[in-house]
């Protein structure tokens, strides 16, 4: 099933590299606005503790404008995840139905990581204190407890955004359901952050435009998409041992998939004439 995930989502990000370009260059402007506005909060004549303030509040703001945006791009990904065809018209006219999930979310991250920035250097002066004194150990303790949660967090929250595109849920249920999804699906959603992580390293030297964070969007919704499919056949094959729930027939899942998409060779993706 991965193999053909990692296939059919390059198909997919090749057959909408335009679009994706375009979209990912209006986030691209969206997060260089964001970055700036952080910037111009930082340059006001503050004290140290107000300014602090008032750029994590910043951050809040942006990261749920941004993620408005994101949202946005959702319905576009969930059409191209399901074989069909993004449009730039349906980017813009979803801005506005995608603000209340997008804000949710944004807010949500924000969170998180003004969280971990705050916490985990605050516990680490408490391990070691930067005055030489002697720290204490509760600090070491504290500080790997809330970064193990930030990154399982961040494993988890990775389904947030497909469970919204494929599933249509709202706010609590999406959350809910991507840390139950990770926890059943631990190594897999290790996998796809994997996967993320190099789109990521692509993107920079693409310099956000592909696959960007459309591409990366593209990328979770695929793999939850296939995934599913293992929940469909647990409910059509109920009272199956855990050891029967493990042997899952990947190969019979995913055919109709297969056959939609066709044998897409090397020669297809560079020169489609030649395969007419």
């Amino acid at each position: 099933m991965f193999k053909f995930f990692l296939k059919k989502n390059f198909a997919d990000v090749w057959d909408n590299l335009f679009h994706f370009a375009f979209i990912n260059f209006f986030l691209i402007v969206v997060a260089f606005l964001s970055v700036l506005g952080l910037f111009g909060l930082n340059a006001l004549p503050l004290d140290e503790m107000r300014r602090s303030m008032v750029i994590m509040a910043g951050i809040f703001v942006f990261s749920a404008i941004f993620h408005v945006f994101v949202f946005a791009e959702g319905y576009n990904v969930d059409k191209v995840s399901n074989y069909g065809v993004s449009k730039i018209k349906c980017f813009f006219s979803n801005i506005l139905p995608s603000m209340k999930i997008g804000i949710q979310y944004g807010l949500l991250v924000a969170g998180f990581l003004c969280a971990g920035l705050v916490s985990i250097p605050y516990y680490c002066r408490m391990w070691i204190p930067t005055d030489g004194s002697k720290g204490s150990f509760l600090g070491l303790i504290f500080m790997s407890l809330v970064f193990w949660l930030e990154v399982i967090s961040l494993l988890a929250l990775q389904w947030f955004i497909p469970i919204r595109n494929l599933m249509h849920n709202g706010f609590l249920k999406c959350l809910k359901k991507s840390y139950i999804i990770f926890f059943d699906n631990v190594w897999f959603s290790i996998a796809v952050a994997f996967i993320n992580f190099l789109n990521v390293l692509i993107t920079v030297f693409t310099l956000g435009l592909i696959p960007g964070i459309s591409g990366l969007q593209l990328t979770v919704t695929n793999a939850l998409r296939l995934r599913l499919y293992k929940y469909d056949w647990y409910e059509v094959n109920p009272g199956m041992t855990s050891k029967q729930r493990k042997d899952v027939p990947w190969d019979e899942l995913i055919a109709a998939d297969v056959q939609t998409l066709g044998p897409r060779t090397w020669k297809s993706f560079i020169m489609p004439w030649k395969e007419q």
